[in-house]
């Protein structure tokens, strides 16, 4: 995979809408967490997401465009025209067949879903909203984007929970490996909705924060998830191609390991065996000893199960490794919102800047925190190592490259 580089990225997040805002406040370690105010929190344990503030999808469409898509595939669509238009690419001088659009989404449209299922309930089968109904599918963002750009190559979704970006992101690199196609926007988007944010609370799984107005948060570590909404989409080619029409390269893929290891319904591979293999396989096929991996970006969510997953084999792994960079403390757990954290990491080797850290101990830690980042700094950087875990047993690592 080392020939694959990246090209683009089209960023809509909880911590800036657009790559510059993006990477200014990452740096600066501000989290994007808000509290929700597009739908009742009052009997939740929760009223805070990591939410991208002020995204108004007519910057980026018509609103003859935009009227017919869901929020989700809103925030698709618009991060694929800032992904394209960031790569210099453009499409209508392209063999349209030789571009491939490979997103993930752990939940699609639940808010289209909940309103069509009620739509339904409400007035039978003949009352059902059907201008509703396409967007309930899990393939509508990426479907969307291929219907804007007017793509005509290979179009796939996944849905693998918290790993459905890094699937995306692996099939992507192997259409371009096998060279069925010349370039791939892949990624992935994820809304928060009433519908999902009621599922979690039910489920006990929201982190217990309550402001009042615009009071401070601060997190309660092993508490449980902070949802995030947010998508991402990156540009991938070959090196040969992106070289040969001039572009600039952000980095390159070294390797991508997706695996499964055993875990109870609805928890984490606890034991860490299963992530710690595909850790070793992964520098493994990247080619790359342990101290040659210059930062690491962890899947941590707040979740406890996960954190202990991580921390572990960090300390058998690395045990020199004294701080690391969990993301989603800043971003929440934004299922399919990984290529968020793969631009951040990106970003990093392009600007030679180290992501923020904290110390590794914090994955120990319980209680509300007032989380002490040490901010992005600048010195050399040639390769990120980044793991991703699901609930169901799924785990995932990838290695980040200097371009």
């Amino acid at each position: 995979m080392s020939d694959m580089v990246f090209t683009g990225m089209g960023i809509i997040s909880p911590l800036g809408i657009g790559r510059e805002t993006f990477w200014k406040n990452c740096c600066l370690a501000r989290h994007g967490f808000r509290k929700i105010k597009t739908f009742d929190t009052t009997n939740m344990h929760c009223d805070v997401a990591g939410l991208p503030e002020h995204f108004q999808p007519g910057q980026y469409m018509p609103a003859t465009e935009y009227r017919k898509m869901s929020r989700l595939s809103r925030l698709a669509t618009a991060a694929s025209i800032e992904a394209l238009k960031d790569s210099g690419l453009n499409p209508e001088t392209m063999d349209r067949e030789r571009i491939g659009i490979v997103l993930g989404t752990a939940f699609g449209s639940s808010s289209h879903l909940d309103e069509f299922y009620l739509s339904f309930l409400k007035d039978g089968p003949r009352g059902a909203q059907p201008f509703l109904f396409p967007e309930t599918v899990q393939n509508a963002p990426a479907s969307h984007v291929a219907i804007y750009h007017k793509i005509s190559g290979p179009n796939v979704t996944f849905c693998q929970n918290e790993l459905s970006a890094e699937y995306a992101l692996a099939y992507a690199s192997n259409l371009l490996d096998q060279d069925l196609v010349d370039v791939v926007l892949t990624g992935g988007a994820e809304e928060v909705s009433f519908t999902q944010f009621e599922c979690f609370n039910a489920l006990g799984a929201l982190n217990p924060i309550k402001i009042k107005k615009d009071g401070p948060i601060r997190p309660v570590l092993r508490g449980g998830h902070i949802l995030g909404e947010g998508a991402g989409v990156l540009v991938m080619e070959r090196e040969a191609f992106a070289r040969e029409r001039g572009a600039r390269v952000y980095g390159r893929m070294g390797a991508c390991v997706l695996q499964g290891g055993q875990a109870a319904i609805g928890h984490y591979a606890r034991d860490g065996r299963a992530l710690g293999r595909v850790m070793e396989q992964t520098l493994e096929q990247a080619g790359l000893n342990d101290p040659e991996i210059d930062q690491m970006d962890l899947g941590a969510n707040f979740s406890g199960e996960l954190e202990d997953m991580e921390y572990g084999q960090i300390k058998r792994m690395f045990p020199n490794i004294l701080r690391v960079t969990p993301l989603k403390y800043l971003m929440g757990e934004c299922s399919a919102g990984s290529a968020l954290r793969v631009a951040a990491g990106l970003l990093s080797l392009k600007e030679q800047m180290r992501l923020p850290t904290l110390d590794v101990e914090i994955l120990k830690a319980f209680g509300p925190r007032d989380l002490v980042w040490e901010p992005a700094q600048a010195g050399l950087t040639r390769n990120v190592l980044m793991t991703f875990a699901t609930y169901g047993g799924g785990v995932g690592a990838v290695v980040l490259k200097k371009g």
